[in-house]
């Protein structure tokens, strides 16, 4: 898009971190370092790139159940309900469940939004297609401001009613029509980190040379010309052959730009990529960054990562299920059902703390044996459906008791009734 054609597209409008749009075609002009920042050339920052694909990764593995209400606040799934399949396996024809939901979790986590449109046979979606990342909301078209979502189809402006969209907004100042984008926020922090990795490049690209000029009496055109060939050019670029050179009749080399240590490129590499974490909620050891004097493992680690858990994709995942069960579900299947992630699979992974959740979830009558071992993908065994509870708590003042000894009645004596009040 044109400088022209945005500026008459956006004329007299206050634009905010939720038009994505507009950043999209114009942030990158304005950064401090100058450096322009696109939804592609950001991924080219390896810390932005982990921390989307983080979510987007994490989203896309996670089992995505539906289940129905029943009695007494219980729950069952419901695999034949038809939003269940759209959902988990095939929200289209040509995506899987986990493709579809990584693709629109990366978006949320990039832009701020997650869009795709909806197919619809009455009040049923049948199938959902992603939307291009520029998707906005507009009102500006109708006088009696009715939200619509505008996107580019092959050059044309496409506009769709806000029940044909599924549209899940990321973190918002209050009413909003569009998430914040990240994106959009961390532009000056991109830019910068894409300036040094830039000029790191180019560092390297001149072999570790210095800038500079040469400083010595003057010289004619041809003077100039055998100069460049015999002193610059075998010592300029990647490729340079000459290292070590002879200036004669009073030349000096002066150098003009800082040296690497000067310029702190390492500090300041390692600060980017803290700072990016920053915008994205992400642990820096999440995106392979550790500080110094850390290391990567280590009980420390692991609450760090439970902290993610807990306050970053915990709060990520909820905003995706509440805008299914909003935007998806037909509104008179919504008091009986609902979509929700398998937040347990993430324990998969980890066999020694899935196995130490499922032994207590057991030995405290909140599973059965059977279903401890359905969350560790083994075959029921018979008798493993009674809840259990370990019965080994007795009261303190009966502690280094013995119970008494039963006395067994001779033969054909009766058998001795229990008091029950006996203590």
């Amino acid at each position: 898009m044109s400088v022209l054609s945005l500026s008459r597209k956006w004329l007299g409008k206050v634009i905010g971190l939720e038009d994505g749009e507009f950043f999209s075609a114009y942030y990158g002009g304005s950064t401090w370092a100058g450096k322009a920042v696109t939804e592609e050339n950001s991924l080219n920052s390896s810390a932005w790139w982990r921390c989307v694909r983080l979510y987007a990764d994490v989203v896309g593995a996670l089992p995505f159940k539906f289940y129905e209400r029943v009695t007494d606040d219980d729950r069952q799934q419901a695999p034949k309900h038809y939003v269940s399949g759209l959902i988990g396996n095939e929200p289209n024809d040509y995506q899987t469940g986990p493709e579809f939901w990584s693709g629109l979790a990366a978006g949320l986590a990039m832009c701020g939004n997650g869009l795709a449109e909806k197919k619809m046979i009455g009040p049923r979606v049948i199938e959902l297609h992603p939307l291009p990342l520029g998707t906005a909301a507009d009102r500006s078209r109708n006088r009696d401001r009715r939200l619509e979502y505008r996107y580019t189809d092959r050059g044309k402006d496409e506009w769709l009613p806000p029940e044909k969209v599924f549209h899940v907004r990321g973190f918002t100042l209050g009413k909003a029509d569009m998430g914040l984008s990240p994106l959009g926020a961390a532009r000056q922090s991109l830019s910068i980190a894409l300036a040094t990795e830039e000029a790191v490049g180019r560092t390297f690209a001149q072999g570790m040379r210095a800038s500079g000029f040469f400083t010595g009496p003057k010289l004619n055109a041809d003077q100039r010309k055998d100069f460049k060939t015999t002193f610059i050019d075998p010592i300029v670029g990647n490729d340079a052959q000459a290292h070590y050179g002879i200036l004669e009749n009073g030349f000096d080399f002066k150098p003009i730009n800082i040296n690497p240590r000067d310029a702190e490129m390492l500090v300041s590499r390692r600060f980017n990529v803290e700072d990016i974490c920053r915008f994205m909620g992400v642990p820096p050891i999440l995106a392979g960054h550790a500080s110094e004097g850390q290391t990567a493992w280590g009980t420390g680690i692991e609450a760090i990562i439970n902290q993610w858990l807990t306050s970053g994709l915990n709060s990520f995942l909820t905003n995706i299920e509440k805008a299914v069960n909003k935007r998806i579900i037909a509104p008179l299947d919504k008091p009986q059902y609902y979509a929700e992630f398998e937040r347990g699979a993430l324990l998969r992974t980890d066999s020694a703390a899935q196995a130490e959740v499922v032994n207590k979830l057991v030995q405290t009558a909140q599973l059965t044996p059977n279903e401890g071992r359905r969350l560790r993908n083994m075959p029921k065994q018979e008798g493993g459906d009674v809840l259990l509870v370990n019965s080994t708590l007795v009261p303190l003042k009966s502690v280094g008791q013995r119970p008494p000894a039963k006395v067994q009645p001779a033969p054909g004596e009766p058998i001795p009734q229990e008091d029950d009040d006996e203590e």
